[in-house]
């Protein structure tokens, strides 16, 4: 969307990263919602989407109706993406490459490598050579770096305490192995902060991760089905005060883009979140009309 197609297009904004960008992308969670809330949603907030997962949620419905919306989301420059629980039941079953080339006929442009379902986690060697096998079928791949629990967890010492080498090895190695980005799973993250972002201790360890890897190879996930509202929203702000506005997130829910846009923005209340009060407002106030270069952290 253009500055002067948007609402009151004479007033100012914090700056956006625009598409096609390498920062400040929003995934999306699509957990199976019908095509018709889908196409109203993209018609306003097309423009805030980047990537769109399709949810295992979605082997529980027609795939005629899963086309229509994978050709929906098209239309409207947002990559379709896999989820990583399908690959992860596809190559279980010895079903990895009919899968794939399903995909590719459907118009999937992307997939999810990972383990985060299973009760251990894949050799690197493993998913490297599944790598290769992806990239023949001409998919743009993302590794997965993490899992939901902490048993089996490689890049835990701890539930609530990130093996910052570990991670920072499996994040590089995906990203050797050919990945755009590298997700990092949601459910570390709110262990770390908390689930509303009581933690601020846990800070140092995103920051310790993000500095060897680099914060815009990273997709920080979000939980999108277990937080509450107002925890999400905590967790998304303190990434923006961390890494600013144009970080990563992923696993945001269609129906929360708007919030999520504002965060960004600095226009929306987080509680639980450094300089949560609205901070670009507050900033652009004291500035007398022109905010801080790095307001999100004032």
């Amino acid at each position: 969307m253009q500055d002067a197609e948007r609402f009151l297009s004479f007033l100012p904004l914090a700056e956006r990263t625009r598409k096609p960008r390498e920062t400040g992308l929003t995934m999306v969670g699509d957990r199976g919602w019908p095509l018709v809330f889908i196409e109203g949603m993209l018609e306003a907030y097309g423009h805030a989407v980047d990537i769109v997962k399709i949810s295992a949620w979605h082997l529980h419905q027609p795939e005629k109706v899963v086309k229509r919306k994978v050709e929906t989301y098209k239309r409207h420059h947002v990559e379709v993406q896999i989820g990583g629980p399908v690959l992860e039941i596809a190559r279980a079953v010895g079903q990895a490459e009919r899968t794939l080339q399903a995909l590719r006929d459907l118009g999937f442009d992307s997939l999810e490598i990972s383990s985060e379902a299973l009760p251990t986690q894949h050799s690197m060697d493993e998913d490297a050579r599944f790598a290769e096998l992806c990239c023949e079928y001409g998919f743009t791949l993302y590794g997965e770096v993490g899992k939901k629990f902490p048993e089996g967890d490689q890049t835990r010492l701890a539930a609530d305490t990130v093996n910052v080498e570990e991670t920072v090895r499996q994040m590089k190695a995906y990203l050797a192995a050919g990945c755009r980005k590298v997700y990092w799973e949601g459910h570390i993250l709110r262990r770390v902060l908390g689930d509303a972002g009581e933690r601020p201790e846990g800070a140092a360890q995103l920051l310790a991760v993000a500095e060897q890897v680099g914060a815009d190879n990273i997709i920080f996930e979000v939980p999108f089905t277990y937080l509450p509202y107002a925890g999400k929203r905590a967790l998304q702000a303190w990434l923006v005060h961390l890494f600013g506005p144009n970080v990563n997130i992923g696993n945001v829910l269609i129906e929360e883009l708007p919030e999520l846009e504002e965060i960004r923005g600095g226009t929306f209340p987080a509680f639980g979140a450094p300089c949560g009060d609205h901070p670009w407002l507050h900033s652009l106030v004291r500035g007398r009309g022109t905010a801080a270069p790095r307001w999100w952290q004032e």
